[in-house]
């Protein structure tokens, strides 16, 4: 997520500090516009950056932004930035869809409808 994004869905007052990291076990996919995490072998490393939310409240603000296309799991932050590289127990958003459908790239329409609450436009309803 952007730091501007970031920071009007958590309302700070300032720009959020967010540090370079990885986290393992987990591959990139694309769901149709958006970059989203999926499941992989414990090998698999995706690098990004970590934000430490300070309150149960910002979760839940995440968590209504992100909807309920993902879900919020558990993982080991590993931080790249120079500082501290000792891993921390952390969150992310990974895709709560069908993972192997979204890679193989079969888009399932009345899915997104419902997650995203919007229709798509006729022209794009096909396939």
């Amino acid at each position: 997520m952007k730091p501007d994004i970031l920071r009007g869905v958590l309302g700070l007052d300032s720009e959020p500090s967010l540090r370079a990291a990885k986290i393992h076990g987990y591959e990139l996919a694309h769901w149709g516009q958006y970059r989203t995490l999926v499941d992989s072998d414990p090998g698999a490393v995706v690098d990004g950056y970590a934000y430490k939310v300070e309150s149960a409240e910002g979760e839940y603000k995440l968590a209504y932004y992100e909807t309920n296309a993902y879900a919020l799991t558990s993982c080991k932050i590993h931080f790249t930035d120079g500082g501290d590289s000792s891993p921390v127990d952390g969150k992310t958003f990974k895709y709560a869809g069908d993972a192997v459908a979204l890679k193989e790239g079969r888009f399932d329409r009345a899915l997104w409808e419902r997650q995203m609450g919007q229709r798509l436009p006729p022209r794009q309803q096909k396939g």
